[in-house]
């Protein structure tokens, strides 16, 4: 399911990617998107059924640069995002109210 049809709100996040080639470590930035639905939130490694996140938070890192925590039980999962997160948490806390 990409969630597409049914997102509710929709953050681009980066992904840091690392690689090894010829014994020379390698970091690229992939631009990924974190989607909303009304029963989860999809990220490009899983998706997190509603019912098991129980809360989003977001702290600035850098000038241009926030961390969006998803509070699981499975435990918490960090995204870092360029764009200011506080529409997707709002968006988030309005369907779990």
């Amino acid at each position: 399911m990409t969630g597409w049809e049914q997102a509710v709100a929709v953050i681009r996040y980066i992904r840091t990617e690392r690689s090894i080639r010829r014994l020379q470590q390698r970091t690229e930035d992939v631009e990924c998107k974190l989607i909303l639905t009304e029963e989860a939130v999809i990220s490009s490694e899983r998706d997190f059924a509603l019912s098991k996140v129980w809360d989003m938070s977001a702290r600035p890192a850098a000038s241009r640069c926030w961390f969006l925590y998803l509070h699981t039980d499975e435990g918490v999962f960090a995204f870092r995002t360029e764009e200011s997160p506080d529409g997707f948490i709002s968006s988030y806390r309005e369907i779990r109210n």
